[in-house]
């Protein structure tokens, strides 16, 4: 499967807050068409996290648990990156909350809302964030992915192609001066 369509103009939909005097986070709201028990082994199954984010090398599923995530894509350098840490918050099926380095705190929040689901997503990171538009672009990608996983998709890892996949939201959010 393509990971976007190619007529479709990018619609940057995150943005970056303050989450205290030094942290500031990527957030994205986003609703999924399917409810959340449907959603929360995506954010929590290693086999299903792979369809749309990466491969789950390490994912104990509980607080204190420890996590190795191996990103499939490679970044806007080529290279693959690995975020290890720990798992802070867990509480099926609806809060995932992961410490990583080096992508700061990582946080699923999910509700059911008419016939679907709400995620709450962030990442929180040291104040002021390096490079925003890397990183909003990056992460709206992969809720894109997630939204295809859950209508049965999964993304073509080889034919990834930054180029084609992530430029064109990259360029969208330094359109918009972030």
């Amino acid at each position: 499967m393509n990971s976007r369509a190619q007529t479709r103009e990018p619609q940057p939909d995150g943005s970056i807050v303050s989450v205290d005097a030094a942290h500031d986070a990527v957030v994205f709201y986003r609703h999924l068409s399917h409810p959340v028990a449907q959603v929360w082994p995506y954010l929590s199954r290693p086999a299903l996290l792979r369809r749309w984010l990466a491969a789950a090398d390490r994912l104990d599923p509980a607080e204190g648990g420890g996590v190795v995530l191996r990103w499939l894509n490679t970044d806007t350098e080529g290279r693959t990156v690995i975020a290890t840490g720990t798992v802070t918050a867990y509480d099926p099926p609806t809060l995932l909350q992961l410490d990583l380095e080096p992508h700061g705190r990582v946080r699923f929040e999910l509700a059911d809302e008419g016939g679907g689901a709400t995620l709450a997503f962030s990442a929180a990171l040291p104040a002021p964030i390096e490079r925003p538009a890397l990183l909003l672009a990056g992460w709206h990608l992969h809720l894109d992915y997630l939204a295809q996983a859950l209508d049965g998709g999964a993304v073509d890892w080889p034919g990834w192609d930054p180029a084609r996949d992530w430029q064109p939201l990259h360029d969208a959010y330094v359109a918009r001066g972030l």
